[in-house]
């Protein structure tokens, strides 16, 4: 069969949304497991999520040490050795620190689950926490620290968030030299007594994992290891922001590297869908008013985007981007042009359906396989949201009128609410 290539292919618009479908059940210990049981490949993946966040150990680097130190030895293997097991059985753990809670992933082929499953858990329930790995992870970070503080983005970064939370604030608080003297092997010990514990844990596990392994997660860790109540995870108090503009100094920078935006909401807002969809028009994908105006038709940066950070108790929608020093103030003021016209100008019908469809495409594309929905998924957990939240958002995406986001960019993009920063010379 021939094809004629000078006719385009048909395409069809998607106007429903279809979401794998999720078990959830608890083990004995009341530990709670979300199941993603899809794909045609004998693969699985399996994150734990601990409270052993940055917030429940109210000490810098506490939590990422602690995560990163359990898979640098056990009282059954050393750091290599667990290395060399996990490359035999073509497993992977990963290992990541975040403000309300600590994971642990491991990717291992269905058929190793049975061993790859009792090294996890001699990773999470046995670390010995040596002093020299600590040591070398204290290095390690310390090294990353200064080549990142030494970045315009980096300070204009820590600027933009304590500015917005205070430096007290979790959300606010960076690290400082200091920190990395205070920090002990008891420090971590007692953390990770305190923190890695059934109470308030979740396991989700998506892929294949076979037809064995609610014994093995019973098995390996549906007994009661610790009664240790989890660490209260309380708000954090809200702090308004003190400044609207801030320029931080750096003499020897070649860049100015800019942080616009406004103070937001979480995940559980009503207009949160909405606003999403707005900053996608601002600067949220390659064709926004943003990249046109300021990278296409004026060449002032090469890169700008806007986004939308959330935590569980707070969010804020920030635009970002580096500039040469003599065009920041050009940069700045095409940037609040745009945020203006998004005031006072609805958004015209071929535009937002075009970002419509991006947003569709790009929703699609992040939920292909068990794997990419349960990472979209366990986004939900902090707030125990349902995964109908995804449904909702598609909904509102196919529904949203110029008029709608007109009232949003009005009600929340404010021009008394913006907040600039600016690092550089």
């Amino acid at each position: 069969m021939s094809i004629n290539r000078t006719i385009a292919p048909e395409y069809k618009n998607i106007d429903t949304f279809n979401l794998l479908p999720i078990e959830t059940f608890k083990l004995d210990n009341r530990i709670q497991v979300h199941l993603m049981q899809a794909g045609s490949q004998d693969v699985c993946k399996l994150d734990f999520l601990f409270p052993a966040g940055s917030i429940q150990a109210n000490q810098p680097l506490l939590a990422s040490i602690t995560n990163k130190a359990l898979s640098e030895g056990t009282q059954n293997f050393t750091g290599a050795e667990i290395s060399e097991k996990l490359d035999f059985y073509g497993a992977f753990i990963g290992q990541q620190a975040q403000f309300h809670h600590s994971i642990v992933t491991l990717v291992t082929l269905s058929h190793f689950l049975p061993q790859t499953m009792e090294i996890l858990e001699d990773i999470i329930k046995n670390p010995v926490f040596e002093q020299k790995e600590i040591d070398t992870l204290l290095n390690k970070r310390k090294q990353e620290f200064l080549i990142e503080s030494d970045k315009v983005k980096t300070l204009a970064t820590r600027a933009f968030t304590q500015n917005l939370y205070g430096k007290d604030h979790p959300y606010g608080n960076y690290l400082t030299l200091e920190d990395f003297e205070k920090l002990t092997r008891q420090n971590v010990i007692d953390f990770h007594q305190k923190t890695y514990i059934p109470k308030g844990t979740h396991i989700i596990i998506s892929g294949q994992p076979g037809d064995n392994f609610k014994a093995l997660l019973s098995k390996h860790f549906g007994q009661t290891w610790s009664t240790v109540e989890p660490i209260a995870d309380n708000k954090p108090q809200q702090l308004n922001p003190t400044e609207k503009e801030i320029f931080v100094a750096k003499e020897d920078a070649l860049q100015s590297s800019i942080k616009i935006g406004v103070p937001l909401f979480n995940k559980e807002h009503p207009d949160f869908h909405g606003m999403q969809i707005l900053n996608a028009v601002l600067g949220g994908y390659f064709g926004s008013r943003l990249m046109t105006n300021i990278r296409e038709e004026k060449g002032l940066t090469y890169g700008i985007s806007s986004f939308i950070m959330t935590y569980k108790h707070a969010g804020f929608l920030v635009i970002s981007s580096d500039v040469k020093a003599e065009n920041r103030e050009l940069a700045i003021k095409e940037i609040y042009s745009e945020i203006a016209q998004l005031r006072n100008e609805a958004i015209g019908e071929d535009e937002l359906n075009l970002v419509r469809n991006f947003l569709i495409g790009d929703m699609i594309r992040n939920f292909d396989g068990p794997f990419a929905t349960s990472d979209n998924y366990r986004g939900l957990i902090d707030l125990n949201l349902s995964p109908d939240y995804f449904k909702q958002f598609f909904k509102e995406l196919t529904s949203i009128t110029s008029e709608r986001l007109q009232q949003l960019a009005q009600k929340y993009l404010k021009e008394e609410n913006i907040i600039t920063v600016v690092a550089g010379k």
